[in-house]
């Protein structure tokens, strides 16, 4: 039907009633996307009274008819160039603008008159939006050195939207100072960039009301470091025996891994890798030990801390010399020496029989404690010496038992006083003495033959009585002590002429007592005899 026959009466129908009440639209704007649909809803649940439904576009230059819709003769008209571009609702008036293009973009009008003669109209301004895609993230620098560049990155599109700059899952909040966005929203801008503020990963959003574009994520190589720098040794002590083995570790924190170059004194080693062991060490291993880090990219450097190192040698065949000739109390001073083979030691202790070696004034300790000086050694010095020297990695030790020859003292004679004929003599004499004392015995100041420490006379007789002389005798000291004993030979045999008062009373009592008691038995035994028989 040739919808020009009935534009006058139509659009003379759409004018009557100038005063509307209400708007038969839900919508006063809308967008939609080049190629896709959209849909204009009404308010009309009933049609029975309308004469006329119109929807018209006005692109903002002209007035274009889409459609008119006749409800009591149920008859709508189409304008040709939306037949195939719309759909509609006969009940709602509900009008679907299909394959959209740029050109739809404008105001789209509805008007009904109704049987009364009233008009309502309503309208929407449609904005067509091209559809986003190719979203590109591009960077104004490849790599990034840490504090020292500025990052430009700008965002790219087609289509219709606005911008969002994502990191991760969180917005990039500008700060617009360190972080700055443009006018636009598509251009981010990083001062002095840290390596976490491109580490997302990034992401530039494109989106407009109905749809979004996503670009690919995005990194940033920013290079940083070196720094924390940290070195180990293993085992982790300064002092190391020669002939073990060290290896020292270093670490950085650096993008690109840094370069390492160990250093020794102040001098570069050979050595560049992570891990240098040392193998077998000697004293020339001895010094300052570091390691310097190196970033090519940033161009920075970083040492670690200076470690020094102490190899020393093991202490081994510790032992104490003293002089070779014998030791007499009150007459010699010594001279203890404790030296190692092998090894140099840092402290040195003494002990004697288990105890700490206590200077006084005859005890005298050099400065460095290695040798002990006794003088005019006393008895008391004698016994077991022991030298303790100590390093920082061995401890050795060594024992010395010092003699000192001294008497004879404290000489003494033990043996009855007195005995009686043919009963054997036992006389003993002791002497404090080292070496043990010889001893020769005089009887009445006349040599006899015995040189032991006890004299035996198998039997005794009256020329044995008399004054029996003990000398001790010290062949080392030279030294010669005597003391006497007196011995009686009687036929009453033993008389011990030690016995104490009381003892002798004692026996004095018991004699009486068994008198006594003889003297009672016999009487006893007298009066039973006088007694008659009866019989």
């Amino acid at each position: 039907m040739d919808f020009n026959h009935f534009r006058l009466p139509l659009l003379f129908l759409a004018t009557l009633g100038c005063c509307s009440e209400g708007s038969p639209l839900l919508n006063e704007k809308k967008n939609g996307v080049i190629g896709k649909n959209v849909t204009f809803k009404t308010t009309v649940t009933n049609t029975g009274n309308f004469l006329t439904v119109t929807w018209n576009f006005n692109n903002g230059r002209d007035i274009f008819p889409i459609m008119t819709g006749l409800p009591m003769t149920n008859t709508e008209i189409v304008e040709e160039n939306y037949a195939a571009r719309i759909k509609y609702n006969k009940t709602t008036w509900e009008l679907q603008l299909i394959s959209l293009v740029k050109e739809d973009s404008g105001e789209y009008t509805l008007t009904i008159v109704t049987g009364t003669g009233k008009q309502l109209s309503g309208l929407v301004l449609l904005e067509v939006l091209e559809p986003v895609s190719d979203v590109k993230i591009l960077s104004s620098l490849p790599e990034a050195v840490e504090f020292n560049s500025t990052v430009v990155l700008t965002c790219s599109a087609k289509g219709s939207f606005t911008y969002k700059w994502v990191n991760g899952s969180g917005p990039v909040v500008p700060d617009g100072a360190h972080i700055k966005l443009n006018s636009n929203g598509n251009e981010l801008t990083v001062s002095e960039v840290r390596r976490t503020d491109l580490r997302g990963p990034i992401y530039c959003i494109a989106e407009n009301t109905l749809e979004s574009g996503k670009s690919a994520p995005f990194n940033l190589s920013v290079s940083y470091g070196p720094e924390n720098i940290v070195m180990k040794l293993t085992p982790a002590i300064p002092s190391l025996k020669k002939g073990s083995n060290l290896t020292l570790t270093c670490s950085a924190d650096s993008d690109p891994p840094a370069q390492l170059q160990w250093m020794f004194n102040g001098a570069e080693l050979q050595s560049q890798t992570a891990t240098m062991t040392i193998a077998k060490l000697e004293e020339k291993h001895s010094g300052n030990y570091s390691c310097v880090a190196y970033n090519t990219e940033t161009n920075r450097k970083a040492s670690s801390q200076v470690a020094v190192v102490s190899v020393l040698e093991a202490l081994s065949g510790t032992n104490i010399t003293s002089p070779a000739s014998l030791l007499i109390a009150g007459n010699s001073t010594v001279n203890l020496t404790c030296t190692a083979a092998a090894g140099k030691a840092e402290n040195v202790e003494w002990m004697k029989d288990g105890k700490p070696l206590a200077p006084g004034e005859r005890v005298i300790l050099s400065a460095g404690k290695s040798i002990v000086t006794i003088v005019k050694v006393a008895k008391e010095d004698a016994g077991e010496y022991k030298c303790k020297l100590t390093n920082k990695v061995s401890t050795d030790e060594a024992t010395y038992k010092m003699v000192i020859n001294y008497g004879p003292v404290n000489v003494k004679v033990s043996g009855k006083n007195a005995v009686k004929f043919d009963e054997a003599i036992e006389i003993s004499c002791s002497a404090e003495s080292v070496p043990a004392s010889t001893y020769t015995w005089k009887l009445n100041e006349t040599m006899m033959d015995f040189s032991l420490a006890s004299l035996r006379i198998e039997k005794a007789s009256q020329k044995d009585s008399g004054t029996y002389t003990c000398e001790a005798h010290n062949p080392i000291t030279g030294m010669t002590m005597k003391t006497t004993h007196k011995l009686a030979v009687t036929e009453l045999g033993p008389v011990d002429e030690g016995l104490s008062g009381g003892a002798i009373a004692g026996i004095v009592i018991g004699v009486i007592m068994a008198i006594i008691i003889i003297t009672c038995i016999v009487c006893c035994n007298r009066k039973t005899e006088d007694i008659p028989s009866p019989y």
